[in-house]
């Protein structure tokens, strides 16, 4: 194949056969001429074409829009005149890029080179407005009844290309009449990068807890310390959160709540209240996450950091108490939750349904068969506010 390149080269040159092939210029009286083009976008633009008679010739020839009908050159161009509002219509050379269909697209090339681009509808040629790109395809192209405006708006100045337009238009036309116009795809759009979603808003709940020792050591250690039976006492709390959306299923919750607990043991010989800062870190899945109103479900771990505490002991006569009742000004656990969105005129209300268990207490660690535990079970609702 190489060989063959070398050898009508070689040729050309033996027999004076030009290797560049003759331009075609159509001018306005219908005169056609065979010319050599310049391409070069200084040379040859929308506003002038310049070219000369002889390959080899030093002089160049120009000739304004106004005096030619077309001419091929690398590409099919037509002078076209172009519609200007508050000023005079002019001529300008335009390459065809789209030339079926309602809507018409051309491509221009001002004296630096970059691109302008144009396009024919009712008869009108109109320059794309590269600055206000999104008013000008609300203004020339929501007119077909099922045009899909999120695919095209808004439209950035980066969408100012051929290929962008090309796709545009061939949708355009496709809508207007899909029957005569088939759409072709011109531009791949970019897949829109995944937007974490930050929100925060208040939440409170109330419910009931256990708050108690455990001991199975010995039967006086349990009569005292508690049978570990859920005690039916009130805890409330109230604060507020903040979560990360990624996506639409998963999501992080970081909540900030002030806690009050009352908690009495199942025989009566301890009775607490307690208040201070819960902080739970949650991870949260939405089930059938399209629909807006839906559930979901989240586990995560628990802190609680003491504000202040309050509880009498009251063992029963002749009972030896083995170690010293105290409150753990911190203690760590885990939680899982459930529950449901409820979709609101305004935003999201969310109702859910909280279990929460602390395994580790700074204060009280565990010795032996002696175990401290607090379980606590709430009914929560959160509302957005950013």
């Amino acid at each position: 194949m190489k060989s063959n390149i070398i050898l009508w080269t070689l040729l050309a040159i033996f027999i004076n056969i030009p290797l560049f092939a003759q331009d075609k210029i159509v001018t306005k009286k219908g005169d056609t001429l065979k010319v050599y083009i310049i391409k070069s976008f200084k040379a040859t633009n929308s506003k002038k074409l310049s070219y000369k008679i002889a390959q080899e010739s030093t002089s160049e020839e120009v000739l304004l829009p106004s005096q030619v009908q077309y001419f091929n050159a690398n590409g099919n161009y037509e002078s076209v005149l172009i519609s200007s509002e508050g000023s005079e219509n002019q001529y300008l050379f335009l390459q065809k890029a789209i030339d079926k269909g309602k809507v018409h697209l051309y491509k221009g090339i001002d004296e630096q080179g970059n691109p302008d681009f144009f396009i024919r509808k009712d008869d009108k040629v109109i320059i794309v407005d590269k600055l206000n790109l999104t008013a000008f395809i609300e203004k020339f192209f929501l007119d077909c009844p099922n045009f899909a405006k999120e695919r095209y708006l808004p439209a950035k100045i980066e969408n100012y290309r051929q290929d962008y337009l090309m796709d545009l238009i061939s949708y355009y036309n496709n809508c207007s009449d899909s029957q005569t116009y088939p759409y072709i795809q011109y531009y791949s759009f970019p897949k829109p990068k995944r937007k974490d979603e930050i929100h925060f808003g208040v939440k409170a709940g109330g419910g009931i807890q256990e708050y108690a020792y455990r001991s199975f050591s010995t039967t006086a250690n349990l009569n005292l310390y508690g049978t570990g039976v859920f005690n039916p006492k009130m805890s409330l709390a109230g604060g507020i959160y903040a979560n990360v959306q990624y996506g639409k299923i998963f999501s992080t919750h970081l909540e900030l709540l002030f806690l009050y607990r009352n908690a009495k043991s199942t025989d009566g010989a301890i009775n607490m209240r307690f208040s201070g800062l819960n902080i739970p870190f949650i991870l949260e899945f939405n089930l059938f996450n399209k629909k807006k109103t839906h559930p979901f479900i989240n586990a995560g771990l628990n802190s609680v950091v003491g504000i202040g505490s309050k509880y009498t002991v009251t063992p029963p006569s002749g009972f030896q108490i083995l170690r010293p009742l105290s409150m753990s000004p911190v203690s760590f656990g885990s939680l899982i939750g459930g529950g449901i969105y409820l979709d609101t005129a305004n935003k999201p209300i969310k109702i859910e349904a909280r279990f929460s268990y602390d395994f580790f207490e700074v204060n009280n660690i565990t010795i032996g068969s002696d175990k401290m535990r607090n379980a606590n079970f709430m009914i929560m609702a959160s509302y957005p506010l950013l």
